[in-house]
């Protein structure tokens, strides 16, 4: 197994962060349109009712699959994380399975975003 730490380049940072919001972004989305079909249902439209479902359940999976590799992407990269000690790591994952879509974006700011780890740069070289 190799054991060096994965630290993603930007494009790849920002794609998790995009990954990373859209799951609150849906639950959002979510909610509003089933508040919406509840609200209409009351109400007798002349037309024919539409079928949110076909639309909403394909894009409900959709999220599921990106909440469960995410999950993995940054169980993983906790695992890997030199930054992290023996305690913390364990922390960090436990975090991350409970509470995910929460976790998510705050484990992504402290040790994803491009410019978030100090501690592993490479001191510049010293003249003399």
């Amino acid at each position: 197994m190799n054991d060096q730490p994965w630290k993603p380049s930007k494009p790849v940072a920002y794609l998790l962060a995009v990954l990373t919001v859209w799951p609150v972004i849906y639950i959002g989305l979510f909610m509003s349109v089933f508040m919406f079909t509840f609200v209409s249902i009351g109400h007798k439209a002349s037309g024919p009712p539409i079928d949110v479902f076909k639309y909403v359940f394909p894009l409900h999976c959709l999220t599921m699959l990106i909440i469960f590799g995410l999950t993995g992407a940054y169980v993983v990269h906790a695992f890997r994380n030199d930054e992290l000690s023996s305690d913390k790591r364990t922390l960090w994952v436990v975090v991350l399975f409970m509470g995910n879509m929460l976790a998510f974006p705050v484990y992504w700011w402290f040790y994803i975003r491009p410019g978030a780890s100090q501690k592993t740069a490479v001191p510049p070289a010293s003249a003399g």
